[in-house]
């Protein structure tokens, strides 16, 4: 038990006695009270069991809920349907184990045409796709370069810049990775007459 500013603490505890005639309790909980592990083991086996692939998971605080956003891919594309069936798969699933005990919003979705590149795993997805990044160069300064991801090797990535020139990039130096969505040139331009 702590006193600090009149409020006495219990372990998460808070009785405030400074405003109040009698004192008031309040319970705080926070993300440290999701069992994080059980909660990947969910989502991993929802995807198991639907043949979708985990792109990237957060979980946000979000007012008085927590806020959980699931990006999931498969490789022939996904639809809406496809996220409606994970998101009632893994909320049906969430909800009979008390995963997440507090009220929560589930987000589930595709990580988009314009996709952020966070692990080795979605560098190795990008091969052969246009992305921009921004790392630290040879000099320790910050430098953006737009280009095709040619390869991907260990901790290594060649990208193919605009200029047709070959960059080695180590993926620990990368600050901030995306893929970018180009559009198709219209092979049949319109005339005005």
């Amino acid at each position: 038990m702590t006193r600090k500013q009149g409020i006495t603490t219990f372990n998460k505890i808070h009785v405030v006695r400074r405003w109040f005639s009698q004192p008031a309790f309040f319970v705080f909980r926070n993300e440290s009270m999701i069992d994080k592990n059980a909660l990947k083991k969910s989502i991993d086996r929802i995807c198991d069991e639907t043949g979708f692939q985990l792109y990237d998971w957060q979980l946000k605080r979000r007012g008085s809920a927590h806020n959980l956003v699931i990006y999931i891919t498969k490789p022939e594309g996904l639809s809406l349907y496809d996220c409606e069936v994970y998101s009632r798969m893994l909320g049906d699933e969430l909800d009979m184990h008390d995963v997440i005990e507090t009220r929560y919003y589930l987000e589930v979705s595709s990580p988009g045409l314009s996709r952020p590149l966070l692990t080795q795993g979605h560098f190795l997805g990008a091969v052969g796709e246009f992305v921009k990044i921004t790392f630290l160069n040879d000099e320790r300064n910050h430098e953006t370069i737009r280009g095709k991801i040619s390869n991907v090797n260990g901790q290594m990535l060649t990208l193919i810049s605009e200029d047709d020139e070959d960059r080695l990039i180590n993926i620990s130096d990368v600050q901030k990775a995306k893929t970018v969505f180009v559009w198709p040139n219209a092979s049949s331009k319109t005339k005005k007459v």
